[in-house]
């Protein structure tokens, strides 16, 4: 074959293959426009829990660094690297029996924490007024305080009576005999302490409570230990199946929170940094249970939260206050979010978390919003000290105001003591002998010499 014959068969080739890809190309093109404007392939039924080790399979990285915050430990099962009460030397607790309980009254309970055989037990008065020996399942915290799970034999859930403060190295009392008794309601071991129903769905991901009514019996499941993936990014079965079956679906199976409007983002957290109750009734129920879950039951990240749980600042023992806090102060209005201050895993695994996991610590995440703060007024009289001391101070126990308003004094005297009502003054200056209106007239004083507006400890 001579040259130009070569030459005019090459291009009949190359012409037949571009065709042929032009063609092919467009088929498929057509085939995925086709899928994408007649809905998916697959068809995705209810999202189901999957637990976060499927979710590491790709996203590693997010994985590890969430394995380093305290939502990942936030309930452990019980071994020797997870429990750190003391279960060997100060290992008694002794409380004086409430004066209201029906038997024992006022006299001396000892409850006693042990190891055996690689477990942990609670040795306490249990529902018939008797001392058993209580194996524990679970535990709950690891860095202030830890609480201590024990499973009955119909598979309820309890959290025992004793609790250990890692500060003061003690251990306390908690819903025991010192002011609850057996039968009361209240009591560690009562109907209506089940954890299944008080606690559960803010301390493990996906619980299921699985409550059978007619034997009485619960066969509890969860996803995950602790606060998972799925806990804030909802249920990810249909997210696994769209990776692998079908990509172009992928982002829409899954709730990332980062790309929520700013008030669904701030629920997703406050769906547990929260106190209330849900909306919806226990079901099914019986004599003794809680009338209502004290978490959302039924919410999913993305949602309203308001739809599922009814905020209630009135109850008895107020914990984890966070967002019913953060929506009375100005941080709400203006649309600062917890994830503003508080990082999740996007830091990157290389850097470890800040106490409280803040993206900057004490004063430096502060002042990188609040630039124009002045040396006017109160902020003239310390030398030291933080914004946090006095817009963020300890008001239950452990836990610090999210409404980021200085409480004055005034606050505490109004109340009857600092006991009553904390304030942001006392926390550094107080003592037993130290009347509250010296410092209360204090900062009358101050703000008088600065500021325009009077402040008055009378109320005038």
């Amino acid at each position: 074959m001579n040259d130009g014959g070569m030459k005019w068969s090459m291009t009949r080739v190359l012409s037949v293959f571009l065709i042929v890809g032009i063609f092919g190309c467009s088929s498929r093109e057509g085939e995925k426009k086709q899928a994408t404007n007649d809905g998916p392939v697959i068809s995705f039924g209810e999202p189901e829990y999957v637990g976060s080790e499927k979710c590491k399979d790709c996203h590693w990285r997010e994985h590890d660094s969430w394995k380093h915050t305290l939502h990942s430990k936030f309930v452990q099962t019980a071994n020797e690297d997870t429990v750190i009460g003391d279960f060997e030397r100060k290992n008694k607790l002794r409380v004086n029996v409430s004066r209201r309980a029906p038997r024992m009254a006022g006299k001396k309970i000892a409850a006693t924490m042990f190891r055996k055989d690689g477990k942990y037990y609670v040795n306490t008065i249990g529902p018939d007024w008797k001392a058993h020996d209580y194996e524990i399942s679970e535990v709950i915290g690891i860095n202030r305080r830890q609480n201590y799970i024990t499973k009955f034999p119909n598979g309820e859930l309890h959290v025992l009576p004793v609790e250990w403060i890692v500060d003061r190295r003690a251990w306390v009392d908690y819903f025991g005999l010192k002011d609850y008794y057996p039968g009361q309601g209240r009591y560690w071991s009562d109907a209506g302490r089940i954890w299944q129903i008080k606690c559960g769905s803010c301390h493990v991901t996906g619980m299921r409570v699985n409550y059978d009514k007619e034997s009485g019996s619960f066969d509890t499941k969860w996803a995950d230990l602790g606060i998972g993936c799925e806990a804030c990014h909802g249920p990810g079965s249909n997210h696994i199946k769209a990776a692998k079956e079908y990509f172009e679906q992928e982002k829409e199976t899954i709730v990332n929170p980062a790309k929520l409007p700013w008030r669904q983002r701030a629920m997703v957290c406050g769906q547990c940094h929260n106190w209330g109750m849900s909306t919806v009734e226990v079901s099914p129920s019986k004599e003794g249970f809680p009338k209502r879950y004290a978490f959302a039951q039924g919410y999913l990240p993305g949602k309203s939260l308001y739809l599922y749980y009814i905020e209630n600042p009135e109850e008895e023992r107020k914990h984890h206050q966070q967002y019913n806090e953060w929506q009375e102060g100005e941080h709400s209005a203006a649309g600062i979010m917890c994830t503003t201050c508080h990082g999740v895993h996007e830091e990157g695994a290389h850097k470890s978390p800040h106490k409280s996991q803040t993206r900057a610590a004490g004063d430096v995440l502060c002042t990188k919003c609040h630039t124009t703060t002045k040396k006017k007024g109160a902020h003239r009289i310390h030398t030291f000290g933080s914004c946090v001391g006095c817009h963020m101070p300890r008001t239950i126990g452990h836990e610090h105001s999210h409404t980021f308003k200085f409480i004055s004094p005034e606050v505490s005297l109004r109340a009857g003591g600092v006991h009553k009502a904390p304030n942001s003054c006392s926390s550094c200056h107080y003592h037993k002998d130290t009347p509250l209106i010296n410092l209360v007239e204090f900062l009358d004083a101050v703000k008088k010499e600065d500021m325009p507006k009077p402040f008055s400890a009378h109320g005038k």
